[in-house]
């Protein structure tokens, strides 16, 4: 009987030690596979824990695909600082600070910014993520008003580099330069101008709302949006990285010369 009561006992303080262990260890630490928790996640619960989620591109590019997946109504009503996030981990999954500060840092080593070659280089390793939901966000006025501005530029580039990849490239770079050339004639970037040159040129339509989105932050960002378009030009101006100016990556990344 005493052996029984100990086993018992040695069970229940057992199962009670495992208990505590599981409430304060999250579940997605214990695999790299982190698709079961997000999938039983709320949209808003999975926005604001974005940030404790994604600790590798990995696991980033999942939850972006995960919320691109989503109603974006919901999306679009999410917290500002929840928006950030997912921006933020949208930009770490395509363009991880690490990889473009190594970039930027080898191809500048002797003075020289050959921006297309970085812009390249950043591209070869992007990987294929659904963007609707970073589409979402930086399509969001507010967003674009007051979110950092070196966030929106690498928001835009990460957009860029996903999806000319998934159209094929560096053909399809050239196609999407020659239409946001066109579009910006004049000083003010034509929307409608733009979906049309690359509707031509073959591109899908979930690829025409991307670059569109990205050329939307742009524009922001150099100050040719228009009237009644935030105007974050200034802002731009000072952003430096790794020795690279943003606004002039920026230039060399949609083809737009100012």
């Amino acid at each position: 009987m005493k052996q029984i009561i100990f086993s018992l006992t040695s069970l229940v303080l057992l199962c009670i030690l495992l208990s505590c262990e599981a409430f304060s260890k999250p579940l997605y630490s214990f695999s790299r596979d982190i698709s079961g928790v997000i999938g039983s996640m709320s949209t808003e619960e999975l926005a604001g824990n974005i940030d404790k989620l994604s600790s590798d591109p990995e696991k980033a590019a999942d939850i972006i695909n995960e919320l691109s997946g989503r109603d974006q109504g919901d999306v679009k009503n999410l917290p500002q600082t929840d928006k950030e996030k997912l921006l933020g981990a949208g930009v770490g999954a395509i363009l991880p600070t690490s990889k473009i500060g190594e970039t930027v840092e080898q191809l500048t080593a002797e003075g020289e910014k050959d921006y297309k070659k970085i812009m390249e280089t950043l591209s070869n390793d992007s990987p294929d993520i659904n963007t609707k939901a970073m589409e979402t966000v930086l399509q969001d006025k507010d967003v674009l008003a007051t979110t950092d501005a070196s966030t929106l530029a690498l928001g835009a580039a990460s957009l860029i580099v996903n999806t000319v990849n998934q159209e094929g490239g560096e053909e399809s770079m050239e196609k999407f330069q020659a239409a946001a050339t066109a579009a910006s004639e004049g000083g003010t970037f034509n929307e409608e101008s733009f979906k049309q040159s690359l509707s031509g040129s073959g591109f899908s339509e979930e690829s025409i709302s991307a670059l569109t989105t990205a050329m939307g932050v742009t524009s922001v960002l150099t100050g040719t949006a228009g009237e009644g378009q935030p105007n974050r030009k200034e802002d731009l101006g000072a952003i430096g990285f790794g020795g690279m100016n943003m606004g002039d990556f920026l230039d060399q990344m949609t083809g737009v010369k100012k």
